[in-house]
């Protein structure tokens, strides 16, 4: 019969990959899950209904049109004339980015690259903070929701669409203006070169934002436009972190020095041998 010291031999060791343990890993757990609710929801406080979404969205497309810039309709065609897995793969980037593959990252930091944690949490929180003044005060419909320009909307019949419940209760259908898949991929790739050691990771983060943006576009999810502003809001968040941290003395990394001396107490190893923790090669 199995003792109970062997029954919780898995998470003592799972716990002991932990930077803080166990109780370090729930408080970063309930610093973001409230976190993410509140900004779910709050994306649903916009001003004006459908008709000044739609308004907005064809306001995307003059402007686009005014700088040359209008190619989503030839992007997407593109796709869909393409093989199926170009569809695909389109679609499941669409659809895992943000957040499956975004906070999975954000994990193996915290786990793996711990003096790189501190700085992408808090650019990642400042991202989405900027970004839903946008969603309120600038509700913008996305182009699937533009047929009569020629968009179609290649979710419609996936297994999980734009019309599900949870999408439904918890999501915006006109919060395309910035584009958030953007920002997160620009911040989640740039902090992948800077802290993988392999050329191949080094090089799939590298065009993995490029990825997001083909994807965001073919799905007739967000305009170019929208991408644009996702990353000025994400070069604003950065821009204010740094300096936040660069005043109250935080760490910079992987920007900057790696020490975390005194810059992330969530971060601090527990006592114990120094082979207790060892680093990915990835």
């Amino acid at each position: 019969m199995l003792g109970v010291s062997t029954l919780f031999w898995p998470v003592r060791a799972l716990g002991a990959l932990l930077p803080d343990g166990w109780g370090g890993f729930a408080r970063q757990l309930a610093i973001f899950i409230p976190f993410d609710i509140a900004y779910e929801l709050s994306r649903g406080f916009a001003m004006g209904g459908e008709a000044t979404a739609l308004q907005h969205a064809h306001d995307v497309v003059d402007a686009e049109r005014a700088l040359g810039i209008f190619h989503e309709l030839a992007v997407q065609q593109w796709a869909l004339d393409a093989p199926d897995f170009v569809m695909t793969v389109a679609r499941f980037t669409y659809f895992q980015c943000q957040f499956t593959i975004t906070f999975g990252f954000v994990i193996w930091v915290y786990i793996w690259r711990n003096y790189a944690y501190m700085l992408l949490r808090n650019t990642l929180f400042a991202t989405f903070m900027l970004a839903v003044p946008g969603y309120i005060l600038y509700p913008t419909a996305p182009p699937r929701l533009l047929p009569e320009l020629g968009f179609l909307d290649p979710l419609a019949e996936a297994t999980l669409n734009q019309q599900g419940t949870l999408v439904k209760l918890f999501g915006n259908p006109y919060a395309a203006m910035p584009s958030l898949h953007t920002a997160t991929a620009l911040l989640v790739g740039a902090t992948g070169v800077l802290v993988t050691r392999s050329l191949l990771w080094r090089t799939i983060w590298t065009f993995y934002p490029a990825l997001v943006v083909f994807s965001i576009v073919a799905t007739a999810n967000h305009f170019f436009l929208d991408a644009i502003a996702g990353a000025i809001v994400l070069a604003v968040a950065l821009s204010a972190v740094l300096a936040l941290h660069r005043y109250k003395g935080w760490s910079i990394a992987p920007l900057g020095d790696r020490s975390p001396a005194g810059t992330d107490r969530s971060s601090i190893q527990r006592a114990g041998p120094p082979t207790e923790l060892r680093p990915s090669d990835r």
